[in-house]
């Protein structure tokens, strides 16, 4: 994008926040998963459709360079999940009673840094050693997969983008693969990408911006709709499909509104800067809550609702604090390092 579009980098922070906030919920109050754990799962969402409609809309209605393009978004994503995936591997290997879910797997970390899905007995899921990885393997399969598709124009990619990742939807529905990478790519999540695709291509043909004011009030109900049916169907499952469709439909409707009315909308600040440091405050919040709560809940009286919530409170705030810092200091100044590699 030739410009930030300031509502984008608001949803970011959005979907970084409710990750961050469930993490923190889910730290010490772990019986109760069901909804604080579907906090986090609406922020993936988010965070999916959002790069969606990013990858339209920096790549626009004509062909691109598939390289370049390639080449850009390894040199953003990879080198700060690789750090982090290190650095999760060496502390599982020398503390390792600090993590309840990462153990330390040679073969693991190799398969974790070739973003290659794999079963997790330790996690119990298809996650890399670095847990929070999993939502990464899914964002190189897009970018592979937009990049194969560089030669068509924006409208035909999107369009087989749509075919390919309903097949693939398809087939996981009907066949229910149990391998890992079968089961992987085979798994509805990535309709979220093909969702913000949809409304990328609209951005990039001018039609948000147009969007009639009679629009705004059905996006706001079926907005609101997608999220009360996402936090209310209890099959005693986080990962619903149908909660699924609630949350997509929640994230579509935030992003049609605040790109559309942007220039209608008021600014928030805070937010946006929190949005340009989004995926490190995604990659460390962690570790935040994992000192701040941990420590807290060590310290002081765990079976006290003022301690838990004060603790809660502190680990959304050093999350974001700590994220930030990673941003400013180690993010920012890589970027631009790498920049000339572009």
């Amino acid at each position: 994008m030739s410009s930030k579009i300031t509502g984008i980098q608001s949803l970011r922070a959005c979907a970084a926040i409710l990750v961050l906030a469930s993490h923190a919920l889910l730290y010490p109050l772990a019986e109760q998963s069901l909804a604080y754990g579907r906090l986090g799962w609406l922020g993936v969402i988010l965070f999916f459709v959002v790069s969606g409609f990013i990858m339209v809309a920096v790549t626009g209605q004509g062909r691109f360079e598939a390289g370049s393009f390639i080449r850009r978004r390894v040199l953003r994503v990879v080198p700060l999940y690789w750090a982090f995936t290190f650095m999760a591997a060496l502390l599982a290997l020398v503390l390792p009673d600090i993590f309840k879910t990462t153990v330390f797997d040679g073969q693991q970390l190799l398969l974790s840094l070739a973003f290659i899905p794999f079963y997790n007995p330790a996690s119990h899921g298809l996650h890399p050693l670095y847990k929070l990885g999993w939502t990464l393997n899914y964002e190189m399969f897009f970018y592979v997969s937009f990049a194969l598709l560089a030669v068509l124009n924006g409208r035909q990619r999107v369009l087989v983008l749509t075919v390919a990742y309903s097949l693939l939807s398809l087939v996981g529905l009907i066949l229910h693969p149990e391998s890992a990478i079968p089961a992987f790519y085979t798994s509805y999540m990535p309709l979220a990408f093909v969702a913000g695709a949809w409304l990328g291509l609209a951005h990039v043909e001018g039609r948000l911006v147009r969007m009639p004011r009679a629009m705004i009030a059905p996006l706001v109900a079926i907005g609101l709709a997608g999220l009360v049916e996402g936090f209310w169907v209890d099959r005693g499952i986080m990962e619903d499909e149908t909660a699924f469709l609630g949350f997509l439909a929640f994230a579509c409707a935030a992003i049609a509104l605040f790109v559309g009315l942007e220039d209608r909308l008021p600014r928030f600040r805070l937010l946006e800067l929190l949005g340009d440091a989004s995926y490190s405050i995604y990659l460390v919040h962690i570790f935040a809550v994992a000192a701040v709560a941990g420590v807290l809940l060590k310290l002081l009286e765990p079976e006290n609702g003022l301690v838990v919530g004060g603790a809660i409170a502190l680990a959304i705030a050093g999350g974001l604090v700590l994220g930030w810092m990673v941003y400013t200091v180690v993010e920012k100044p890589l970027l631009v390092r790498l920049r000339r590699f572009a």
